[in-house]
Parts: structure tokens; C-alpha cells; sequence
């Protein structure tokens, strides 16, 4: 395959998973995981409960649970997708309410995605961790 198949394949693989994440398929998101996977969202748990770094596809299936018992999303916008060698680098916004306050924020984001022989072999958000520690907080 030639880097610009890989690249095209590595991009609707990635679409592929924020289509799932839309309807809410986080099995269809695990499965093109890696079984060494390393799930990066910046920052600590200790900051907020969503980030940190975890390792391998039941951990990463521990962050759409902690999303989903810590953050009401009022908006989730992947904007832009572009590939460079083996890997996908993905633009965006969001808006969140933190649960547990009820603060709003808003952040723009990156999402890289490493792939190898057609799996992701980790995730790394970029985003205004900030913004979490001070929703989390009373």
C-alpha cells in the first residue's frame, strides 16, 4: 500500500470511529483499538475525572464510561481531518457541563491518532484542561 492509500484508509478509519462515537457504538470504537493501546486525554484524574492516561482497550472503555458519568456534552464538533504519514490529526470544538456542578465550558480540541496495520495504537487529546479543573470545582 502507498502512503496515500494509507493515509486515505487511516482517514475513513477515523471517521469511521467519530461515526460511532455519534451514535453512541463505543464497542465499534474499541474494537479498532490496539491491544497495547495507550488513551492520552492531557492532564490528571485528580484535576478531572476524564483525564489522564490509561493503558490498554478496557481502560480506554473506562474514559466513555467516566465521559458519560462526568460530562453532558452541549455540543461535540470534529471540524477537520487530515492525515500525515500513519497518523490522523483531528480538529474540533466542544461545549461540556460538568455533572457534578453543572459549570459550562468550552474548548477546542486535537485528537491524534497513531495507526498501525489498521488499528489505533493510542488516542491524545489536546484541549483546555483548565477549563475541566475549574468546571469540576464547586
Amino acid at each position: 500500500m502507498n502512503v496515500h492509500d494509507m493515509q486515505t484508509s487511516n482517514l475513513a478509519l477515523v471517521q469511521d470511529i467519530y461515526a460511532a462515537f455519534a451514535r453512541g457504538d463505543v464497542p465499534a470504537m474499541l474494537a479498532t483499538c490496539a491491544p497495547d493501546i495507550v488513551w492520552i486525554s492531557g492532564g490528571s484524574a485528580e484535576d478531572f475525572p476524564t483525564l489522564g492516561t490509561r493503558h490498554g482497550p478496557d481502560a480506554a472503555a473506562s474514559f466513555f464510561s467516566d465521559v458519560a458519568a462526568y460530562d453532558e456534552f452541549t455540543s461535540f464538533e470534529p471540524r477537520e481531518f487530515s492525515a500525515a504519514g500513519n497518523k490522523v490529526f483531528v480538529e474540533g470544538h466542544y461545549g461540556i457541563t460538568a455533572k457534578a456542578t453543572g459549570k459550562h465550558f468550552e474548548s477546542d480540541w486535537v485528537h491524534v491518532f497513531p495507526i498501525v496495520n489498521g488499528k489505533t495504537t493510542s488516542w491524545q487529546e489536546f484541549t483546555d484542561t483548565a477549563a475541566f479543573y475549574k468546571a469540576g470545582r464547586a
